[in-house]
């Protein structure tokens, strides 16, 4: 039932993200986050790097965008409020801060984060996050922290400088770091487990409709949290910042391209070239036009988001599937809403992998299903071969085929011989073909030319199969053809068919062949719903699953059978 599933995956969703969330706030009351200043830092005359702020420094608050301009070398302080320097000594501090800095806390130095340096060659890049134990307080004082820092080794400019400073318990800035991101191990495992799981089952099967996009999609949902976790997790100097932004921006770009088109290919929804292009450049501009990295990710992902439900709002049936999907969406966009920052910092790529791993599983029943329904076709097509078989060396044409040549013997032997030959051609073709699962199209028209020739010689008039192909490097299930011929000559007559020539014309187009075969019309009311006619659906159906039209109808004088196939890319 659709709404069992629906509650299901939003039940796991709720489940993931509330995970998420209580590790993340556990203990957040102990955490404080300080208010800070900025002021450029005064040189010596000797050239020096100070070690204190001097007392007539114009200290102003710290303006996050002001900041990301400065290399440095300059000053920060941020103070501690009152009534939370007093405990036991067990507090620790985290700083924030794209720079290298040294460290002083109530005028004592703490270890410092690379070298401070007035140029580029002197300065030692130092960890974007650093977490320092801070030593004991007296009661009921006001901390502070003053941080001489240079920036000279930033390759991106960006919008915000991000400098940040929390005081907590160091086991609360320890846990912070690294619990929310098992969660997330959790869900990147359970994300490659279901991938791994999928490429088993699909290996050796035919591809089906969007397979290389969901994978694709679910690597950028495997990547995404391992670059996120590169940050809390190891930590890197800041010149890596910039480049982890933009891996960061280039995987929420490349999701928002792949879901919606593997929705659309999944649930076969035409979507206009031009609105394709469109969206794509809506995309781009917004990672052009947009300041600052999370005001892009967040829009980017709202629009894959509502570009995917609409998609969904188009298709009818498979309410199965189609309705848990549709909503993990419409719950990423409402969070997208209500809290952009807090749902790209976790929420979305657990939102990703629950919505990836649903797809995955249904993609499997699919091809398990799939596989069912061309055990299904195999047997029928093995039963109708064999009837076909059985066909070609029915008693009937096979006795009027040996009078004609108890007759030529005595009257042509030259042609008697050159009837026997051709006999022991075809029913050499047909074992050979009976047992493959393909044969090349070239070999399919010699088994036709070779049946004509035999019906010919018997009727000593020419019978011809006359080819237009753009190639004929096609492969099809054996007997197609040779099918639609028989049933020309049951259907229409023989002699029928010697006045009006086969003809068969190929196209290719990109991956698509269309194979249309022309032949006397005849009368019989009840052709096209016969032996053959079966054949060649179940077989175009067990080899193109899913990839095949065929049709067949009178066209004036003509009667027209048409195969449209499309191969795999």
């Amino acid at each position: 039932m659709p709404i069992l599933r629906t509650l299901s995956v939003l039940a796991v969703l709720v489940f993931a993200v509330a995970a998420w969330l209580a590790v993340l706030l556990r203990d957040a009351t102990t955490l404080h986050l300080l208010d800070g200043e900025m002021a450029p830092a005064s040189i010596s005359a000797a050239g020096g790097l100070p070690t204190s702020p001097p007392p007539t420094l114009d200290w102003q608050p710290i303006d996050q965008g002001a900041l990301a301009s400065w290399r440095g070398p300059y000053w920060l302080r941020w103070h501690s409020p009152a009534g939370t320097a007093a405990d036991d000594g067990g507090r620790a501090l985290r700083l924030s801060l794209r720079a290298a800095s040294q460290l002083y806390w109530n005028g004592q130095p703490l270890a410092g984060n690379g070298r401070v340096g007035m140029t580029a060659a002197q300065e030692r890049p130092g960890q974007v996050d650093i977490t320092r134990v801070l030593p004991p307080s007296a009661p009921d004082t006001v901390d502070e922290l003053r941080v001489l820092a240079s920036s000279h080794h930033q390759q991106f400019g960006l919008h915000s400088a991000d400098a940040l400073v929390a005081v907590a318990p160091a086991q609360v800035l320890y846990q912070r770091g690294v619990l929310p991101w098992l969660i997330a191990a959790f869900a990147t495992g359970a994300l490659a487990a279901a991938c791994l799981y999928f490429l088993a089952l699909q290996r050796g099967r035919p591809q089906m409709p969007g397979g290389h996009l969901l994978l694709a999609l679910c690597a950028v949902g495997m990547a995404l949290p391992v670059i996120e976790a590169w940050r809390p997790v190891l930590g890197y100097p800041y010149p890596w910042h910039g480049p982890r932004l933009y891996a960061l921006l280039v995987l929420h770009v490349a999701a928002a391209v792949l879901l919606p088109a593997y929705l659309a290919r999944r649930f076969n929804v035409s979507v206009h070239r031009s609105l394709r292009i469109g969206y794509v450049l809506v995309l781009l501009v917004t990672v052009i036009a947009l300041p600052g990295f999370d005001i892009r990710s967040a829009v980017v992902l709202l629009l894959s988001l509502l570009a995917s439900a609409a998609l969904l709002l188009r298709t009818h049936g498979e309410r199965e599937e189609r309705w848990p999907i549709l909503a993990l969406l419409l719950a990423g966009v409402l969070a997208l809403l209500v809290a952009p920052g807090a749902f790209l910092d976790g929420p979305y790529f657990l939102l990703l992998a629950v919505l990836m791993g649903f797809l995955l599983l249904c993609h499997a029943a699919q091809v398990r299903a799939l596989d069912l329904h061309n055990a299904r076709l195999r047997e029928e097509r093995a039963s109708l071969s064999l009837q076909l078989l059985q066909r070609g060396i029915q008693p009937h044409w096979l006795m009027n085929t040996l009078t004609c040549l108890q007759e030529l013997i005595e009257q042509a032997p030259p042609r008697a011989s050159r009837l026997v030959e051709s006999l022991a051609e075809q029913f050499d073709r047909l074992r050979d073909s009976s047992s493959r699962q393909s044969v090349p199209l070239v070999e399919e028209l010699a088994l036709c030319r070779n049946h004509l020739d035999i019906v010919g010689q018997a009727l000593d008039q020419t019978m011809t199969l006359d080819v237009d192909a753009d190639d004929l490097r096609l492969s099809l299930p054996p007997g197609v053809l040779h099918a639609q011929v028989e049933n020309a000559l049951t259907h229409a007559g023989a002699v029928a068919c010697a006045q009006h020539p086969f003809r068969l014309r190929v196209q290719r187009d990109g991956q698509r062949w269309i194979l249309e075969l022309r032949s006397a019309c005849g009368s019989a009311p009840h052709r096209g719903q016969g032996t053959g006619t079966r054949y060649i659906e179940a077989s175009l159906a067990a080899s193109h699953p899913n990839r095949w039209q065929y049709s067949q109808g009178a066209d004036g004088a003509d009667w027209c059978s048409r195969i449209e196939l499309t191969c795999a890319s």
